[in-house]
């Protein structure tokens, strides 16, 4: 059977989980002259990834939208296959499709905004039902969810889980902890929990920052935030009087930031994937997340991690106060978690998402 060519189209190369899934399938594969990646515009922060297949758009606008780019690159390069992701890349891929290429399979692959309030983008996912060939969730409560909101048949939905790449998160043994550490100011014997994502709403940063000024009143522990968004001068206001707690803008290696850590936490409300817990895992840092669909997949409570309570600073500070004073169980959590990442290696991930592109070749 002849090789099919795979367009991969995103919106931007930025430092979110969906590029990071995107980065990982070319940096794997960079010897493959059959896959093909287009973003369709610049940012002033963008992903480095080393394959000559890359083209970024040459447009800083958030309205970018070059189907005529599209059209011909696609002629050019003989696509069989488009694997949109995220919702203007799927908008992008239902055009090219309805009005251009008809015979061409189309992907949609779902990284979280059909979590999101509102009808909009459910009904631009409803109004591409027909030329979809494939619709994938990134977990089980993401498949869920697309049935509840849209009209997709459940035969055109696969469950494909994100991945670690293991050959590059792992626990460093000969790794210098005190020098790193320098950089943030910490000593080596100092504790510390790790909160890092967008900083916006939904997220809960608010809930990781109450906890740490409860947990800061019977210990000596440090707290970290790492990202931005909309909500970043709120938190910044938020956390000034308080010295243990410290915000980072950007990480530009983080496995060394992961191998530095004692403890880390995801509060977030609702998540459709989560590739830090997992990278965390596989690095040796105990995890604590919220008791939410799809976390509850992949963290199981007392195995792999500390489940509570989502909304609830009170639990969460217990977790944490857990994990600090009982060594036993931090040992078990980071033994348990080496072993569970196997499940979401990078090399299965590729071999999945190759039988799921077989199924509509």
């Amino acid at each position: 059977m002849k090789q099919s060519n795979i367009l991969h189209i995103i919106d931007n190369l930025w430092l979110g989980w969906a590029q990071r899934v995107v980065s990982g399938i070319f940096e794997w594969k960079q010897n493959d002259k059959n896959i093909f990646l287009f973003s369709l515009r610049k940012l002033d922060i963008n992903m480095n990834i080393h394959d000559k297949n890359i083209f970024i758009h040459n447009s800083t606008n958030k309205f970018s939208f070059p189907i005529l780019k599209l059209i011909k690159f696609i002629k050019q390069n003989d696509i069989n296959i488009i694997h949109s992701h995220l919702a203007k890349s799927q908008i992008i891929g239902g055009i090219l499709k309805m009005f251009f290429f008809p015979n061409i399979k189309l992907i949609f692959h779902e990284h979280g905004e059909i979590f999101e309030e509102g009808k909009i983008y459910p009904f631009i996912m409803n109004s591409f039902r027909n030329r979809v060939d494939l619709y994938i969730a990134v977990s089980f409560a993401t498949k869920k969810k697309i049935l509840n909101k849209t009209s997709f048949e459940e035969k055109k939905i696969g469950v494909l889980y994100n991945f670690v790449d293991e050959k590059k998160f792992r626990k460093i043994h000969d790794f210098d902890r005190e020098k790193e550490r320098k950089n943030y100011g910490l000593r080596n014997d100092d504790f510390v929990v790790w909160f890092a994502s967008r900083i916006y709403e939904w997220k809960w940063w608010k809930e990781f920052v109450n906890s740490a000024k409860i947990v800061s009143k019977e210990y000596n522990i440090n707290f970290l935030l790492a990202g931005d968004w909309q909500d970043r001068e709120k938190l910044l206001q938020d956390i000034q009087w308080f010295s243990n707690i410290q915000y980072i803008w950007y990480l530009d290696n983080m496995v060394n930031f992961y191998n530095t850590l004692d403890c880390f936490v995801f509060p977030s409300h609702r998540e459709s994937l989560w590739i830090t817990g997992i990278e965390a895992n596989a690095c040796g840092i105990p995890v604590i997340a919220s008791d939410i669909e799809w976390l509850n997949e992949i963290m199981i409570h007392g195995k792999n991690a500390l489940l509570f309570e989502k909304q609830n600073s009170e639990d969460l500070s217990e977790k944490i106060m857990q994990i600090y004073n009982d060594t036993d169980l931090r040992e078990k959590l980071i033994k348990n978690g080496v072993q569970e990442i196997k499940k979401y290696s990078l090399s299965t991930y590729l071999v999945n998402l190759e039988a799921l592109y077989e199924k509509i070749r």
